[in-house]
This record gives structure tokens, C-alpha cells and sequence, in this order.
């Protein structure tokens, strides 16, 4: 149940209805109605007169009788379908029957003027989507069903034009409510017969209903799913605006094609362009980092200590996604480079610092890109006959000495051979098989200019309130989802250390482009971090907008969890049927696979009532 205000212009309840009762606006009258749907007889008159009735059009029912003449109240319906009326066959069996009888079917066909009137008629089959009328405060509501329903043949129904249709497709809004401007209510490709525009209400997005909640935006590539995700991110940064520094929102767009990041030939401006002041851009393109001075990369430095544990982990996965399944390789990839069993026994210590020096080494030797002022300070193999000096040795002298360690450990103390760890770096070093050299094809991962764990200055950016760019337009579909998992987990974790120290966590807002690259098809994993999104972002104050051109590649979790649906042109019978699943969207699948207008979609968000067709402004 929604309360209903000033917002669209007129002045009370008692003029909503009173606008809608014109003559102008008549369309026909109800033979049928129960709970869910109604029919109604329309004729060619009135539906020209109303500038056409397209499908998805909204109609009101009032009820006209001495029976309820005190109250009013108005069914709110949407035009669904054709609807036979009872003299259908007597119709067309007329009209048959007069061809027939016709000599010669060239001549014009004369009919007399009360026969062309009774060919005129026709039916509508239209969805019941709720009612509006007065509460005891004579206020105007709008409730999401029909509490009761009288005889059909004494409801009139009326097409509501643009001042009327300001009230009903933005009940949920009040005047006071942030909100934003989103498009206009359209409902066809076709527009012949509104050329005045007379029912392009203007439609609006509580900005509200985004913040902390999941949102859906489902079309075909250049429908305009970017231009509206820019749309919200804006209404959200004028929300900001009028909330303090503790409550402001930060914004985190992954960004797959740059687009939001960089400006490009396809739209006139990014997101970046319009909020360079709050905007923060992040790329996986070191060449990127270079054209443009504020850009800082999001690769690791592969040698710094702070993030070697994280470089490490990154590395592995690349590894295990190419698809390598050499012993030597695996024994790699489960090297112990930091758990440490006694934090107080040197030897262990010493031990993993000699590991992780050999391991700079190999990065050394596949060509990871190095500072030359770079000193490696570890504690020398007992038995090998030489020491480390105490400020440590460059990279090419700790190679050296690698190299002159047998990767079975024969000319060292026996005691290094228990532990299995040394032969699997050694064997990668002095890369036997193919070795260091197989991990060649991974240095792009590195870049000197990674500097410290960029995770940390991302989540502290979005703690503020600012909008944080990321490019990996530059980078593979698999590198993409390990920099995204990896980014959205450590937010969640550091959102979820919060809560559960019954601090309020800062909200955040997460927009992800091609989720079917990126989300799980299932939900089954109950520890995948964008299942958790879905089930418990809310509680942490953390939104997530996806966008993708498969709605059967989102898992369950994630749709049943998602309470705002922006839906434009999809091309595929196989993805309407998965979103007919959610709420009523079945009413629009014919239009929505047919018609392919940029711009043109169907929206249902949170606090909204029933789906809105909408031409989505430019942003």
C-alpha cells in the first residue's frame, strides 16, 4: 500500500479522479472482471480518440452506480492481450456473408451505419495491478489488489493522460523523497498515433531504492544498460550531496570495456569526466598508467614484501587457469613461502625468508621486471660454503648463489633435504624442464608501479564516499575475475569485521558489467563471495548492480535476492522464459524480444508496485 501526494502536480485526490472521468479519456466499458484481470469493450471511435490503445498501456476502471456514490475508486489496469467479445462470430459471420453475396468484389464495399458501427467493436484483456481510493483520512492510496469487485457493465474505463500518469507510475514517490529523473513512460516502438506526447509522463527512480539492494540490468549489447547504470551512479552522487561525511556512499564500478573510466567515440562523456573530483581510476594497463598520471595499477609488484603473500596467491591461480599439470609445477604452487609453526624459532624464520628469496629469484629469471637497487637479505644454506653479507645481495648475486646450489641439495647440509619445499623451487629455478621459463607467460601480472596493496587504498577510498574507477578492459576474462573476486572479498571482509563488532558498516555501492563472465551459475556454493553479496550485503550496506545479456547465466541466489530490474531488448526465447519467473514481467515478453529501441525498457524497482515501460533518458 502506497500514500499518494502532491507529486505530479495535482492538488488533491478529488481532482485525480475528477481528471481522469473526461470524456476525452473514455475507452469503453468492463464485461468482465474478477481479482486478477478484466476485459473491456472498446470500438474504433474511442480508441482513436485516446490516441490508440498500444500493449502495456495503463487504463483505469471507475465504478459508476447509485451503489458506491459516495466513494470513489479507481482499478488500476494494464492492456495484455486482445479479448473475445460474445458477438465475435456473429461479426465476422456478417462481414462474410456480405463479400459473398457481393457480384463483383471490386466494387467498394457499401455498408450501412449501423452494421460499420457494430463491426467497430472489439475486446481488451487487461491485468488488474491494484486499486486506487480515498483512506479514512481522505488521503489518496494506492493498494496492490482488488479488496472487492461489483458488476463489470458498471465500470467505465478511462485512459489517464500525462498529469494523471505523473501520480500513478510514481505513487511510490513522495515530494520530499530523493529521487532522480530516469526517462519517460513510452509504451511502443511505434509512436504514429501520440505524436503530442500527451501521455509521456515523466518517470523517477527513488534513489533510495538502489542504496543496500541488489539491481538487475538484463538487454543486448548497445541497448543502453551503461548509459542507465551512469544514470543511477549520478543519482546516487546527488544523494550525497545532502549527507554528511560518516553517511556518504561510495561507488566501486568494474569496469570491462573502459568505458566509464575513459572516455571513447561510442558516448560523449564517462563517468569520470563528470566526477573527476570524486573519481579515483584504477587500470590493469601499465600503458594506461602512463598516458594518464592519476591512473594508478592495480597489478602487484611481484618483489614487495608487503603484498608478496597476495602476488603469490594471484600467480597460482593464473597457473591452475592455464591448465599446467606438471608434478614439478603443482609442487610449486603448494610451497610454504609464509606459514610460520613457532614465531619464535629462528630456524623456521630464516627458513622461509631463504624461500621467499629463492622465489624472487625465479621471478628474477622468467623475466619479471626488477628495480636493480633491489637487495635480497636471507641467512645462507649451512654446508654451502659461502655467507650472505647482512645487508643483503642483489638479485644477480642471489641467482648466482642459487645456481650453485645442486636442485637435490647435495652439496649442502643434508638436513635441508626433509624439506621438500627447497628441491620444488630449485627444479623451477634451474628450470630443468621448462620451469622459470613456463612462467614467463605470467609476468604481465607484474608492475613495478604496484606499489602497496592497492585492495587497501580502494576500500579506504570507498570508506570515504568515493567513486573508484577500474579498468581491465586491458586484461583476459580469467584476470578480470580473479582482480574482482579478490577486490569484493577483501571489501566484504572488512564490511563484516565491522557488523560483527556492532560497528556500522560504510555503504558502498558495487556495479558489475558482464556478470555472466564473473557471477556463479549456481548457488550452491555457499562460500562464493557474490552469493554472499546477494544474502548478506544488505545487513553490511553494500549494493550490487550487474549487468549482462544472459539472465539464465545469474544464479537463483542471486536473482531472488535482487529487488530492482532494469530489463531492455533481449533477443532470446530461452532468456524471457527465466525472467517471466520474477514478478510480471510474462506481460511484456512479446515486446521485449521485438522491440530493439535503444533506451526502450521495462523497469521494476523496489518500492514500485507493478513494471513501468520507460525511454530512458541520455545521461
Amino acid at each position: 500500500m502506497a500514500f499518494l501526494d502532491t507529486f505530479g502536480g495535482l492538488e488533491n485526490q478529488k481532482s485525480f479522479f475528477e481528471s481522469i472521468k473526461q470524456e476525452e479519456n473514455f475507452v469503453g466499458s468492463l464485461y468482465d472482471l474478477d481479482y486478477d484481470s478484466a476485459k473491456v469493450l472498446v470500438n474504433d471511435y474511442d480508441k482513436n480518440n485516446v490516441k490508440g490503445l498500444p500493449h502495456g498501456c495503463l487504463l483505469i476502471a471507475i465504478y459508476h452506480n447509485e451503489l458506491r456514490a459516495n466513494e470513489i475508486e479507481g482499478i488500476l489496469l494494464r492492456v495484455i492481450g486482445t479479448a473475445e467479445i460474445p458477438q465475435k462470430k456473429e461479426i465476422i459471420q456478417s462481414f462474410t456473408d456480405m463479400y459473398i453475396s457481393k457480384k463483383d468484389g471490386r466494387d467498394e464495399t457499401k455498408i450501412d451505419i449501423y452494421t460499420r458501427h457494430f463491426y467497430q467493436f472489439s475486446g481488451l484483456m487487461c491485468r488488474a495491478l491494484g486499486t486506487f481510493y480515498e483512506d479514512e483520512n481522505k488521503k489518496l492510496v494506492f493498494g496492490t489488489d482488488i479488496e472487492n469487485f461489483l458488476g463489470a457493465h458498471n465500470y467505465k474505463v478511462y485512459k489517464p493522460k500525462k498529469e494523471q500518469l505523473q501520480i500513478i507510475i510514481n505513487q511510490n514517490i513522495r515530494t520530499d523523497e530523493p529521487k532522480e529523473k530516469i526517462g519517460e513512460l513510452r509504451y511502443s516502438s511505434s509512436q504514429s498515433y501520440d505524436k503530442a506526447q500527451d501521455y509521456a509522463a515523466e518517470v523517477y527512480l527513488k534513489t533510495d531504492d538502489i542504496i543496500a539492494r541488489r539491481s538487475a540490468f538484463f538487454g543486448m549489447t548497445r541497448t543502453g544498460k551503461s548509459n542507465t547504470i551512469k544514470i543511477i551512479i549520478s543519482a546516487i552522487e546527488k544523494l550525497n550531496l545532502n549527507r554528511d561525511t560518516c553517511g556518504q556512499i561510495g561507488q566501486i564500478i568494474f569496469d570491462i570495456n573502459g568505458e566509464y573510466t575513459f572516455a571513447n567515440r561510442q558516448d560523449e562523456n564517462s563517468i569520470y569526466d563528470t566526477f573527476k573530483q570524486k573519481a579515483i581510476r584504477f587500470s590493469s594497463s601499465t600503458k594506461k598508467a602512463q598516458e594518464h598520471q592519476d591512473v594508478k595499477v592495480i597489478q602487484y609488484d611481484f618483489y614487495n614484501d608487503e603484498t608478496l603473500e597476495e602476488s603469490f596467491s594471484l600467480l597460482c591461480d593464473e597457473i591452475s587457469i592455464s591448465g599446467k599439470k606438471a608434478d614439478y609445477i603443482t609442487h610449486f604452487m603448494n610451497v610454504n613461502l609464509f606459514d610460520v609453526n613457532d614465531e619464535t624459532d629462528l630456524t623456521e624464520i630464516r627458513g622461509l625468508e631463504r624461500k621467499r628469496a629463492l622465489y624472487k629469484c625465479i621471478l628474477y629469471k622468467a623475466k619479471f621486471e626488477y628495480d636493480t637497487n633491489t637487495l635480497l637479505n636471507f641467512t645462507a644454506f649451512s654446508g654451502s660454503g659461502r655467507s650472505i653479507p647482512k645487508g643483503g645481495v642483489s638479485i644477480e648475486e642471489a641467482c648466482k648463489y642459487f645456481d650453485a646450489i645442486d636442485q637435490r641439495l647435495s652439496n649442502v647440509e643434508s638436513k635441508y633435504k626433509q624439506d621438500k619445499d627447497y628441491e620444488s623451487l630449485l627444479k623451477v629455478f634451474h628450470g630443468k624442464v621448462s620451469g622459470y621459463k613456463f612462467l614467463m607467460n605470467f609476468n604481465y601480472l607484474h608492475s613495478l608501479k604496484g606499489g602497496k596493496d592497492y585492495r587497501k587504498d580502494i576500500d579506504s577510498a570507498l570508506r570515504q564516499g568515493k567513486i573508484v574507477l577500474i579498468d581491465l578492459s586491458t586484461a583476459s576474462t580469467q584476470t578480470q575475475q580473479k582482480y574482482i573476486d579478490r577486490l569484493c572479498s577483501h571489501i566484504f571482509g572488512v564490511s563484516m569485521d565491522k557488523f560483527t563488532r556492532d560497528e556500522k558498516p560504510e555503504y558502498i555501492q558495487m556495479y558489475f558489467e558482464e556478470a555472466h563472465n564473473i557471477f556463479p551459475k549456481d548457488d550452491k556454493d555457499l562460500k562464493n563471495i557474490y552469493n554472499r553479496l546477494a544474502k548478506e550485503g544488505a545487513k553490511l550496506n553494500i549494493g550490487i548492480s550487474y549487468s549482462t545479456q544472459e539472465v539464465s547465466s545469474i544464479s537463483p541466489s542471486i536473482l531472488k535476492n535482487t529487488q530492482n530490474w532494469f530489463i531492455s531488448h533481449l533477443n532470446s526465447q530461452d532468456e524471457i522464459k527465466f525472467l517471466e519467473k520474477y514478478y510480471d514481467f510474462g506481460d511484456f515478453s512479446h515486446n521485449i524480444m521485438k522491440n530493439s529501441d535503444v533506451g526502450f525498457g521495462r523497469i521494476k524497482t523496489y518500492s514500485n508496485n507493478f513494471i513501468i515501460p520507460v525511454q530512458i533518458k541520455k545521461f
